[in-house]
């Protein structure tokens, strides 16, 4: 018989858990290459939690301070000192969760690797993931042109795509993120609910594969 298996990522580029959790996602990508991983993004700040950074600094200062106490991940200079302290960025995951549908339909194979390096971006580089510049470097780092992908960015498509997203992960109960979901054969099997570290993460995918 043939064992049709995937990885199901609750995901959000915001998400200072995520920015921990790459470490894992590395982990699991090395030790099990062939196996896919599907993106779900419900969307962390959208709506009524849309506003500027510095408003939440104290908050965000103390959650990452936990982050790297827990995963041992830890923010950047210019993400504390530039993004944090200018107080000014906007935070919405929809720009950077629309850039993640506009890879998908350009280059689908590529859209985890552009996902991924989001929150490095924003956590270590202290880049906004708002601008169209830096989301354009982003892509080009991928090797997508981003002349196309700006173009499908900035429209009204994209949006509705985007939104189209969250309400599908949000049907499918990702509410959490990180959240990792090993599918088998249609059975769903959770792997993590938060923050789990590398090793737990790899040594139960090879539980469940030789089960």
């Amino acid at each position: 018989m043939t064992t049709n298996e995937r990885l199901l990522y609750g995901f959000d580029p915001l998400c200072g858990w995520c920015f921990a959790f790459r470490p894992t996602m590395a982990a699991i990508v090395q030790h099990y290459p062939d196996l896919p991983i599907t993106l779900a993004y419900g969307g962390l700040v959208v709506g009524e939690r849309v506003r500027p950074i510095g408003l939440d600094r104290d908050y965000l200062i103390a959650g990452l301070a936990e982050v790297q106490r827990v995963s041992g991940v830890a923010a950047g200079a210019a993400y504390y000192a530039g993004l944090l302290q200018a107080g000014t960025y906007i935070s919405n995951s929809e720009p950077p969760c629309r850039a993640i549908t506009v890879v998908q339909q350009l280059a689908p194979e590529r859209a985890y690797a552009f996902a991924d390096s989001l929150p490095h971006a924003l956590y270590v580089r202290g880049l906004a993931l708002d601008d169209a510049d830096v989301l354009a470097e982003l892509v080009a780092a991928q090797g997508i042109d981003a002349e196309p992908f700006l173009k499908r960015w900035d429209s009204d498509a994209a949006r509705s795509a985007t939104q189209q997203q969250f309400a599908q992960a949000r049907a499918q109960g990702f509410s959490t993120y990180p959240t990792l979901v090993y599918e088998r054969n249609g059975r769903l099997h959770l792997i993590a609910k938060g923050y789990l570290a590398p090793d737990a993460a790899v040594a139960q995918i090879a539980t469940l594969q030789q089960s």
